[in-house]
């Protein structure tokens, strides 16, 4: 198991050898290679009609992507390095592009159906938000892009999210972060990973619809501006009005994102990027009863399909863009610096009606009351994270240390208000625009200010066989919540200073066995008062995790197992004296064992499986009735299965076919039994076809067709109480159908 001199010597080398370097090398290599193999066979030419792909590994990935398949072998989001999963005694999971295409995910909750600890509908169907859960914890308003937090607040509308079609990939790190990000949610952190300026010109257009119908437009084009090299682009955009499950509803968006990279040498590189988002959608609330969708109702099922909304109240309007850059220079083979910057502001307006969210019935149990809602809010972030990296020797001990300090400024501003004299609809004979709706009166007004200030260090130390991963992190936590309806405006300031550290080892064995064990603490902050006027502190969390890697050294696959135990501490529970106020008392439990297989078995067969147990629990809490019990929205088991394969005996056919299934779980917070969310199975098919098998005239035309749910299960994804309009449905039977031609 000793690590020789040989070996050693040429880890040395593969640090001086950059990336552009050894692209160049590789490429230059394979082109010597097919030069000589047509000069030695004149007639191949002529012989040859169709030639597949070859795909030449070799050297060091950039650990953000583009990845060959379905199988990521680096990752960057985990240890903000260039760092092989295998390594990281954390469990992580990546869904490449590929992976994305190959299932037909148009979002990034779609693109994470497969990944073991994700519940990726907790609200049910929706095309505004992606709504996530890890490990049981809520990550709405607290998702990545490209390692800076992106502007959002779990109270605010306008949160932003991110069309999967500009992502290169998308890293979930499971479990604790805050020692290399700072506030994060303790399930874990989802890192969206933008497309970049790429060395080698690639040219795509795309079309799409679904059954639901629409059209959807692509386009992504990259590629060296000038011909030395030193300057690539990128041009990403897209604009859709596709149909969806419901009818009148209508998911309208327009994205533009491009990207400008100088890299004047192996050493130096600078990239510029920005992007704009609209969002136009016509949108249906989801807000349905729980008698009629979960409970049978004496007037039979309320329809997946039908519209609350009202087309005097339907405005639903989102804008989100971002500006920044990203630079990095090698010093020499030792240091290397490191800057990441972003803007980033999300405005959005909405004016419409819904259901009832506490009473939804009138006596009659079909006719629905409505209301309205508006609300007028934004959010915004600065983010800067600045890193020193060194890779160096001390003695027979490897060193990659990183340094870094990051600061955010983030800001959100809510207005919301109800109202009432929206006219009833009757589920048995529904009539819309049949009277105005006044836009109601603004009822919760409120900014809130964030400054964070993190330092945070890390060791990466390999002796021998062994990999040590050591980190500290103390973060600075300033913010400023201001009540805009009381006059005057109060302001309500927590304060937070935290360290949180990890540490973790992992051993290699030579056959591609790595098990690991590892520790690791993280801290969100908690906003509000407690009766007395106490401000809350952060709530805290910690990790023990145990586990094993497997990544076959002849082969592309990756297998990882882990064992973990997770508690949050500072949870909030009500007072017992006043039932308004919360407590800091609170304490949660997450148990688990998590299991994810990506495998290329053959260069015609590809598998992935997934497997999640999870035996959560609520250790304490005032309210009597959840102690003990699970957490919401947190399944106790979940699994997946999918394959993709190419026959022979057609060539340029892939088919694909997967089953996504969990346990039932629960959701009301009363823990009603007749509320309980059943369990689902889900199937899901595919087909592509590549019309470069008929002939080079057809070469980089596919058409791929997906269909989700093929089964068309009706089922709902939650229910919060017995009485509103407080449900939601999943995803029906959705079939999309795709050209696309590359260049």
């Amino acid at each position: 198991m000793t690590m020789g001199l040989e070996q050693k010597n040429g880890m040395d080398a593969m640090r001086m050898e950059t990336r552009a370097t050894r692209r160049r090398r590789l490429w230059l290599a394979s082109t010597v290679v097919l030069a000589a193999t047509a000069a030695a066979n004149p007639t191949w030419a002529q012989d040859t009609t169709t030639l597949q792909t070859i795909t030449v590994e070799g050297g060091e990935d950039s650990g953000r992507g583009p990845d060959q398949g379905i199988v990521a072998k680096r990752s960057r989001s985990a240890s903000k390095t260039n760092t092989p999963l295998h390594e990281t005694p954390q469990a992580i999971s990546v869904v490449t592009r590929d992976q994305m295409d190959a299932q037909g995910a148009n979002t990034v909750a779609e693109a994470l159906r497969y990944t073991p600890g994700i519940l990726p509908d907790p609200n049910g169907y929706d095309i505004r938000y992606d709504w996530l859960y890890i490990r049981g914890y809520n990550a709405y308003g607290t998702m990545w892009l490209d390692g800076l937090v992106l502007p959002g607040d779990s109270s605010n509308y306008a949160t932003p999210s991110v069309n999967s079609f500009a992502l290169e990939r998308i890293d979930v790190i499971k479990g604790p972060a805050s020692v290399l990000y700072g506030r994060a949610v303790p399930g874990g952190l989802i890192n969206q990973v933008s497309k970049r300026p790429q060395e080698t010109a690639h040219n795509e257009v795309g079309v799409q619809t679904s059954s639901h119908g629409g059209i959807q437009g692509t386009l992504d084009m990259t590629g060296p501006l000038t011909e030395d090299g030193d300057w690539l682009y990128r041009i990403i955009a897209l604009g859709k009005n596709m149909g969806t499950q419901v009818d009148r509803e209508r998911e309208k968006q327009l994205m533009l994102a491009p990207s400008l990279t100088w890299a004047p040498s192996d050493e130096t590189s600078f990239t510029v990027y920005g992007s704009y988002q609209k969002d136009r959608p016509i949108f249906s609330p989801r807000f349905y009863p729980a008698i009629g969708t979960l409970i049978d109702s004496p007037f039979g099922q309320i329809p997946r399909d039908i519209y609350f909304g009202d087309p005097n109240a339907e405005i639903f309007d989102r804008d989100f863009y971002t500006l920044g850059y990203e630079f990095e220079h090698a010093f020499n083979e030792t240091w290397t610096v490191r800057q990441n910057l972003r803007y980033s502001r999300s405005d959005q307006y909405m004016f419409l009606a819904l259901v009832n969210p506490a009473f939804a019935y009138q006596p009659d149990g079909h006719t629905l009351n409505r209301a309205s809602a508006v609300s007028d809010d934004w959010v915004s972030s600065f983010k800067v994270d600045t890193q020193l990296e060194a890779r160096f020797d001390t003695g027979a001990l490897d060193h990659t240390l990183l340094l870094g300090l990051d600061y955010l400024r983030a800001s959100s501003s809510t207005n919301f208000g109800n109202g009432s004299g929206v006219p009833p609809l009757d589920l048995l004979n529904p009539q819309y625009g049949t009277a105005p709706i006044a836009i109601p009166a603004i009822q919760r007004s409120g900014l809130q200010e964030q400054q964070q200030i993190g330092l945070y260090a890390q060791d990466q130390i390999r002796y021998d066989n062994w990999v040590g991963t050591f980190g500290m992190r103390y973060d600075f936590s300033d913010i400023d919540t201001t009540d805009r309806m009381k006059s005057p405006a109060t302001v309500t300031t927590n304060e937070d200073q935290k360290l949180t550290w990890r540490a973790g080892v992992t051993y290699l064995f030579d056959n591609g066995f790595a098990p690991y064990a590892s520790y690791s603490t993280s801290f969100l902050p908690t906003l509000g008062r407690d009766q007395l006027g106490n401000t809350f502190e952060a709530q805290t969390a910690e990790q023990y995790e145990i586990g094993f890697k497997y990544e076959p050294v002849d082969g592309r696959g990756m297998i990882a197992v882990s064992l973990f135990d997770m508690t949050l501490e500072n949870a909030l529970t009500p007072d017992p004296v006043n039932t308004t106020f919360n407590l800091q008392t609170g304490e949660q439990r997450v148990r688990g064992l998590e299991i994810e297989g990506k495998y290329e078995l053959t260069p015609e067969l590809s598998l992935l499986a997934s497997y999640a147990y999870s035996d959560s629990e609520v250790v304490r809490s005032n309210r009597a009735v959840e102690v003990g019990r699970e957490m919401l929205r947190l399944p106790e088991h979940q699994g997946s299965v999918w394959v993709a394969y190419q026959p022979s005996a057609v060539e340029g056919l892939t088919l694909s076919a997967g089953v996504r299934a969990l346990s039932s779980y629960q959701t009301d917070s009363t823990y009603r039994a007749d509320l309980r969310i059943p369990a689902r199975t889900l199937v899901d098919i595919g087909a592509e076809y590549d019309f470069a098998a008929l002939g080079t005239d057809f070469a980089g035309t596919k058409l791929k067709v997906n269909v989700t749910n093929l089964f068309d299960k009706e089922y709902v994804s939650h229910c919060l109480n017995i009485t509103g309009g407080s449900c939601n449905y999943g995803a029906g039977r959705a079939i999309t159908a795709s050209l696309k031609y590359s260049w």
